[in-house]
């Protein structure tokens, strides 16, 4: 996201990508683009020069921050200057299943997954993308759009690396935190077997797409 939109705004523009890890980020090497390590949250906003953005945009993050999704929305809407626009993608991971029901996975998967109970069980609301038009409006947003979109992929594909690296990094987080019992590193071992699978094929999460405008008074 952040090259594309240093390949749009051109050399007279300007973007700031952050993260509360930039080892990624830091790789890039764009002159319009500048890298800061920021947590949302928590961070000053002095640091973002609030009020100053056309554009705000996040992907796939706001899900993780169980239970402080309108905070990080609200502080985001800060960072706009009136007429500036929000952009979230987002997703229900809880709708993600496989589509076979004579794959060898597809009985164990299902039971572990119980319909995103997975999520639910960790803290986290496992239908959160549909939600997002509430709370931009709540946080004051205008002009509010909202589209969804689906895909079937399979085993191996982006999208089941994602999934696989997703999943490893909250097993490893149990881990360190020492929630992982025997039952639950077994479910894990349970959802990421056919996601190096070609033969797997799932249907994703529902990605949502929300974009909102703060106001010009």
């Amino acid at each position: 996201m952040a090259v594309w939109l240093s390949q749009r705004v051109g050399i007279n523009g300007r973007v700031m990508a952050t993260d509360v890890d930039i080892t990624y980020l830091n790789r890039l090497d764009l002159p319009n683009l500048e890298v800061r390590r920021h947590d949302i949250l928590s961070d000053s906003l002095d640091a973002l020069d609030p009020g100053s953005f056309d554009l705000v945009c996040a992907r796939l993050m706001l899900f993780w921050l169980a239970g402080k999704q309108e905070i990080a929305i609200r502080r985001m809407v800060e960072c706009l200057r009136p007429g500036g626009w929000l952009l979230d993608e987002d997703g229900d991971w809880g709708v993600v299943a496989p589509v076979d029901p004579s794959h060898s996975h597809y009985e164990l998967y299902h039971r572990v997954w119980k319909n995103g109970e997975w999520w639910a069980e960790r803290g986290y609301d496992p239908m959160f993308g549909r939600k997002l038009p509430m709370l931009f409006e709540r946080c004051g947003l205008v002009n509010i759009r909202h589209k969804a979109s689906a895909s079937v992929v399979r085993g191996g594909s982006p999208w089941g690396q994602w999934w696989l690296q997703s999943l490893e990094a909250i097993r490893a987080s149990e881990q360190t935190d020492g929630s992982l019992t025997e039952e639950r590193d077994k479910e894990y071992g349970v959802l990421t077997a056919p996601l190096t699978d070609p033969s797997f094929w799932f249907l994703n999460a529902l990605i949502h797409a929300c974009r909102g405008q703060r106001g010009v008074s």
